[in-house]
Formats: structure tokens, sequence, C-alpha cells
């Protein structure tokens, strides 16, 4: 068991400093006390945030005894292979998505945290905000009918830098459908509880070798259809419409309400009725980071969490393969 969680971050990331460490303070979820940087931006990073220890390696920040628990925020196919090496020396980790490259990466970092004895966590936090609870009332509930299909988009325009950002290096992890094109397929993992049975998917490759900059998805999930869509040159949209035989459900806050100070809004609208717009508040990466330090401090796993990480996985795989078929 563990009191108090001492978080250390690998890699000077953007997402840390904005996001998940001011969550840390602000949730109450432990102490964040060392950072560590192969690029040299440690110190200042660790000065700028009020961290006690920097480090200009990984591997040191791991043998620090005082850190129980790391986030790791680094590029895409670093995420298995330090995850692997932070649950060997004894932490537990709270990994950015995606956390793998497939599921034989998977299997290993869940095989190397069942040996340690540690908590292991892929950092989606919309899956955290109540409005995703409401919704599952919702449908529960009937009210939008038998849910029959589901549009989901993630977009935002990336900007072309030399050199490339990490986001549109394949050699990476890179490609719209692993940073921001897993959460559709995420969300359609837990409103479904499977894996789509087809699965077909188009993409926009600029270059040989080079990430995909557009993908879209359709897929069927026993007998729900879906399309997905995601990209790094179209407008910010982050959003979902579940469409039933009675009505549909519009999401368009689903993914980022933390860009609405945590207000989600759910749309329903039925024919021949009101539309009617239910308004969610929540703090999403607040309450990610404390579940996610009571596991630490109870040892107590979370298995429909692990269960959605596979179904995400697994079909994140698939689309990749497709993608660059």
């Amino acid at each position: 068991m563990v009191d108090v969680v001492r978080w250390g971050v690998l890699g000077a990331a953007r997402i840390a400093e904005k996001a998940v460490i001011p969550a840390i303070r602000r949730a109450g979820a432990g102490d964040v006390v060392a950072v560590s940087s192969a690029s040299g931006r440690a110190q200042d990073y660790a000065q700028r945030l009020d961290i006690a220890r920097h480090y200009a390696s990984h591997e040191e920040l791991l043998a620090d005894p005082q850190v129980n628990a790391v986030y790791v925020p680094l590029p895409n196919t670093e995420h298995a292979r330090w995850t692997i090496a932070a649950v060997e020396a004894g932490k537990h980790v709270l990994c950015e998505k995606p956390i793998v490259q497939g599921v034989a990466e998977l299997d290993a970092v869940e095989a190397a945290a069942r040996q340690a004895g540690v908590q292991v966590a892929e950092a989606f936090m919309y899956r955290y905000h109540p409005q995703l609870q409401r919704v599952r009332e919702m449908l529960d509930g009937g009210e939008i009918g038998e849910l029959v299909t589901v549009e989901s988009s993630f977009h935002f325009v990336q900007a072309r830098t030399e050199p490339l950002d990490i986001r549109l290096r394949r050699d990476l992890g890179g490609g719209a459908h692993n940073d921001i094109g897993c959460y559709p397929v995420d969300l359609l993992g837990w409103l479904t509880g499977a894996e789509p049975d087809d699965l077909g998917v188009v993409a926009q490759v600029e270059e040989p070798g080079g990430a995909a900059t557009r993908v879209s998805v359709a897929a069927r999930y026993g007998t729900v259809t879906a399309n997905l869509h995601c990209s790094f040159d179209a407008a910010f949209r982050a959003e979902a419409r579940l469409i039933g035989s009675a009505g549909t459900i519009h999401l368009p806050d689903v993914f980022r309400a933390d860009q609405r100070e945590g207000r989600a809004r759910i749309v329903v609208e039925r024919d021949g009725e009101e539309t009617a717009v239910v308004e969610v508040e929540g703090d999403q990466y607040g309450t990610e980071v404390a579940r996610f330090a009571e596991r630490v401090r109870t040892g107590t796993p979370d298995p429909e969490d692990a269960a959605l990480t596979r179904r995400t996985a697994a079909t994140l795989e698939r689309i990749t393969q497709l993608a660059y078929a």
C-alpha cells in the first residue's frame, strides 16, 4: 500500500505541463516530485513548474526511490518500452494514449505489471467525465430507442513544421488515427463492449513512409454500425452522434470538455419534440489522476478499464494495418 503518491514525469511534455501536473495538484492526487528529459529540458521544466528534482535521463528518474508512480507522455512508440521499464523498477504507471502499438505490446505490459504487482492505466481522460455515465443512463433507459449507428469525429489543424512534429512521424507512431482517432475508437469500444466485427479504412498519406493525416473508418459492432473520422487538417471538432431508432444523442464535447471548463453538453433530439440540452460538469483530468492515485494507494485494479484498453489496442492495430496497406 502507498500512503502518498509521489509522481515522476518521463519527458518534459506540454500535455504534462498544461493538463496533467495541474490536475494532480488540483485533485490532491499526490505530489509531483521529479521530471526527466533526454533532450536537456528537465532543469528548466522543473524550475518553471516547481518540481523538486530533475534528471537528464529517464533511467535516473526510475532509479529514484522517492518516486512511486510515473506519468509517461513520450512519443507513441516509446510508451510500451518505458512503461515496462518503469514497472520493472517498481513504479505504478499512468501512460498516455495509445499505451501500446498493438496487442503483443499490451500482453508484455500486462505481464510485467502482474509480475511487479503494480498498477498500470492508459490516460484516456475523457473516460472520466461524468457525461458518459449520464449517456449510459439515457441509453439504458431507452431515451433514443435501440442504438443503430454512431458517427464520431476528431479533427484539428496540425502545423507542418521542421523538424516534423511527432504526430506527423510514422516511425514514432504518429498519424491521425493514433493521435486523435483513438478517441472515437475507444468510445465505440466503451459503447458496445466489443471490438468491431467488420472494419474498413481509407487514409490519406501525403508521402511514402509518412504518417496518415486523414483517416476514415467504417465499422460494424454486432448490429451497431459506425463511421469514425479524424484528420490533422480540418477545423477543430471532437464530437459524437449516437443515432437510435427513436432519436439522437449529440455529444459536442465528448472528448474535450476541458475546453469548456469541464461543462459538457448532451443534446437529445427526437422527432416531433423540442430539442433537450443537458449540461454535465466534471473535471476529466482531475478525476483521471485521482482515480489512478486511489488505485495506487489501495492496490485495487480496474478490470473494466483494462478490458476497454485491450479492445482499443486491438482495433487501432487493425486500423493501422489497413491504413498503410
